[in-house]
């Protein structure tokens, strides 16, 4: 996994660097800060010479002043570098899904997606913009406090600090190593599923305080965020044992440094000067360490949601773009036939098939109803229709053309489903209106509310079109959102519109008005999923879904 990220980390490979370098910098500053004055202490003590005050003082100031000008240049370099990388990972995140969609939202879940593309990818910058340098550092800065004492005592104690620094790297890595990465990979899915809890209870939030659910829907949640404290929980004792092993090596360092170095002191084979620069290093060299310290509290959760999200991006989608696509035939130019040959379908993980040998051909113009108790499957003809999902068996066809030799987007762009609970964005409802026809004119935008019985629900909003509707349309009824995503389907025009149960939520009269205005708001093929049958007498033809199969009936005489 660290290697996936290095692979996508390499368009930034020169602002790491730098971030790399500036940090080295820094800590090489702030160990002079130390050691500087440990070396004029260890002057006097050996009755040497020292610089005057001032000098003194702006040895200091300066030291001071190169530290932060590094650490803000590391800071700059190491964050440009990752929130670049960032917007690359969420970038790459919605490609990888978009050929996933919309069959990945009913897999995973829209709470379990949106953690992924915001928490996972937003605990990822921690690898580039506070694990690659501190690593780098890490090795750098010891390993030049080993050479730097070698060279003032010799190797006795470059050795001794040699060794205290490995036990060091090796305790603080080392700790907990086992059960971080377990218990990170755990909190990350227990955070994607308290998101699709959240997700689903604001969906739902209507008929859970209708059904005096909340308590229930409320445990459901603490029992999430208990596991997630859990997980906490030890993460936190891993944590308070680090931060005590980061002190404690430092602790050792000092005392096995004097009991070394001491007698050599004192029998005049090294002076207290080298031995209290020495001494020195080891605060000065604590950053770098405290940095591995860091990276086993962060690097686990990390690399989780790395895993997650590279897991989502290597998912196989349930339908695959035609290597050839052919263009779409339509038999006129505002409608197209449909039809289904031998159609069989169950849904993945599921032994039970939904449709079986489904036989249905609706002529081009026509408007078809089909209807059929719930799951019944025919909801599932519109999911097939659209390439949501594909047959195990059978072929669907618009236009006469095989809709797996379609792009999918030309196939998508062809077909127009209004459903039951239409998804309505926030913004105006003249944005909501235009999401699928970003060039349709005021007329044809009034026009489209006419014939969806919208035009009395605008003409009493003080705002009009431009009324707000606040969060997933909170403002409009269910009705109106009906009548708002139909006047939306209207208004793209294309060859076919499918209408799952779009008057569930109107009275009678408005149903029937709807119903009249209808023909002459489309040409389009219509095929209305239902179950009313005053819905039945404004169609043409009636196909039944039962248990699977399908037949055709006769619609209701006009006056039944």
């Amino acid at each position: 996994m660290i290697l996936h990220l290095l692979t996508l980390a390499r368009g930034s490979a020169g602002l790491l660097a730098l971030s790399a370098f500036a940090r080295t910098l820094t800590l090489l500053c702030g160990a002079a800060l130390l050691a500087y004055p440990a070396w004029l202490v260890g002057r006097l003590a050996d009755g040497q010479q020292v610089p005057p005050l001032g000098s003194v003082i702006a040895v200091m100031i300066t030291l001071a002043a190169a530290k932060g000008l590094t650490r803000y240049a590391e800071q700059l370099s190491g964050h440009t570098a990752a929130f670049a990388l960032l917007e690359q990972l969420r970038v790459r995140l919605y490609e990888k899904l978009i050929p996933l969609a919309p069959a990945v939202t009913a897999s995973r879940g829209s709470g379990r997606l949106l953690s992924a593309a915001t928490r996972d990818v937003d605990r990822v910058e921690v690898f580039f913009a506070h694990t690659l340098a501190p690593v780098v550092t890490a090795v750098v800065i010891p390993a030049t406090a080993v050479a730097l004492t070698w060279t003032l005592t010799g190797p006795a104690l470059a050795l001794g600090l040699l060794l205290i620094f490995l036990a060091a790297a090796a305790t603080l890595i080392g700790l907990g190593r086992r059960g971080a990465r377990a218990s990170s990979t755990a909190a990350v899915r227990a955070r994607g599923a308290l998101a699709q809890e959240i997700s689903d209870d604001l969906r739902g939030r209507q008929e859970i305080t209708i059904f005096g659910a909340q308590e229930q829907r409320a445990l459901r949640v603490d029992r999430i965020g208990a596991q997630i404290g859990e997980n906490s929980g030890g993460a936190s004792v891993l944590q308070g044992l680090r931060a005590a092993a980061g002190q404690g090596w430092q602790v050792l360092a000092l005392f096995v440094l004097l009991l070394l170095g001491l007698p050599q002191a004192q029998a005049g084979v090294i002076g207290y000067t080298e031995l209290l620069l020495v001494l020195a290093l080891v605060p000065g060299t604590a950053p770098a360490l405290a940095a591995i310290e860091a990276l086993g509290l962060s690097l686990p959760a990390a690399l989780a949601s790395a895993a997650n999200l590279r897991e989502l991006e290597e998912s196989s989608p349930e339908v695959a773009e035609p290597k050839h696509p052919v263009p779409v035939h339509t038999e006129h130019e505002a409608a197209a036939s449909v039809s289904f040959h031998g159609v069989s379908f169950g849904y993945p993980g599921t032994e039970r098939e939904v449709l079986q040998e489904v036989d249905l051909r609706i002529k081009p113009g026509a408007v078809a109803a089909v209807v059929g108790v719930s799951g019944s499957g025919k909801s599932t003809l519109a999911s097939l229709l659209t390439r949501v999902w594909d047959p195990q068996a059978g072929e669907v066809r618009l236009g006469g053309t095989d809709v797996r030799e379609l792009s999918l987007a030309a196939l998508r762009a062809h077909i127009t489903v209004v459903e039951q609970r239409p998804v309505l964005i926030s913004g105006s409802i003249r944005e909501n209106l235009l999401l699928g026809s970003p060039a349709a004119t005021e007329e044809q935008v009034l026009a489209a509310c006419r014939s969806a019985c919208f035009d009395g629900d605008i003409a009493a909003m003080p705002e009009g079109l431009d009324t707000q509707m606040g969060a997933e349309g909170a403002r409009l009824s269910g009705g109106q959102s009906q009548r708002l995503a139909l006047a939306r389907g209207y208004l793209r025009r294309s060859p076919v519109l499918i209408l799952d149960e779009i008057t569930s939520a109107q009275d009678p009269l408005t149903q029937a008005e709807i119903l009249r205005r209808m023909p002459e708001a489309t040409s389009a093929t219509v095929i209305m999923i239902a179950h009313r049958s005053a819905v039945l007498r404004h169609v043409s033809s009636v196909y039944e879904v039962d248990a699977g199969r399908i037949r055709a009936a006769a619609p209701p005489a006009a006056g039944a």
